[in-house]
């Protein structure tokens, strides 16, 4: 004799009424139950966007630009002075904004 509170029970189909229960309560939980809260649900996914969006620019920053090992990979002499000659121009020069203390 079973109990009908119990979680297992079988419909008239043969199927287990619980997985049926436990479906639509996981639907009932994924919608928002206020605006509120699906206000905070899109700022936290556009947050998590823009932050993934932001690490894959400074990934790529990293990647693409001038380093001495790429330098050092060259074997032709002239093109190596001359990727060292960039990667020191580039490295010498004046931050775009707040760096310049002599005018201070």
């Amino acid at each position: 004799m079973q109990s009908a509170d119990h979680p297992f029970d079988f419909d008239e189909t043969g199927g287990e009424s619980f997985r049926q229960d436990a479906a639509e309560s996981l639907e009932s939980s994924q919608e928002p139950k206020s605006p509120e809260e699906a206000a905070d649900r899109f700022g936290i996914r556009a947050a998590l966007v823009v932050l993934c969006i932001g690490l894959f620019i400074a990934a790529m920053w990293l990647v693409t630009g001038p380093s001495f090992e790429k330098c050092s990979a060259l074997e032709n002499l002239a093109q190596r002075n001359a990727c060292y000659d960039a990667l020191r121009n580039n490295l010498f020069k004046p931050p775009a904004k707040g760096g310049d203390l002599r005018n201070g």
